[in-house]
């Protein structure tokens, strides 16, 4: 690494004191122990459009200058696959509830179908 001034060297001096994490460390510390290969973020096949407040926004442009992430989509599917996999258990029972209960609307309309097509009979 080429130094040019002494105020780098103030910077880098500094930094090295203060245990400045690097890119990939701060990357890491933000993601916690998230595995992004086991959880997705190699595996994203499904776009989600959405729409986020000016604020957010500068917030994961940040992130991406930083280099801490690659896009502003790979930051909002780590936090928002940390946020469901730290309540996995919770989502889960979600998940089945709502299986549930697709079930049990497709049933009622099959008996509804049912219903009127014999009624009119």
């Amino acid at each position: 690494m080429k130094i040019n001034s002494p105020h780098e060297i103030e910077v880098l001096s500094t930094s090295k004191q203060k245990n400045v994490p690097d890119n990939q460390s701060l990357r890491d510390e933000l993601l916690g122990r998230f595995e992004r290969e086991k959880h997705g973020l190699k595996n994203r096949e499904i776009s989600v459009m959405t729409r986020m407040s000016v604020d957010i926004v500068e917030i994961l442009d940040a992130l991406v200058e930083l280099e801490i992430f690659k896009s502003r989509s790979e930051a909002v599917a780590a936090f928002v696959e940390r946020a469901i996999v730290s309540k996995k258990e919770l989502f889960e029972e979600i998940r089945s509830q709502a299986k549930d209960i697709i079930n049990k609307r497709e049933a009622a309309k099959h008996l509804a179908f049912q219903a009127i097509k014999s009624n009119g009979k």
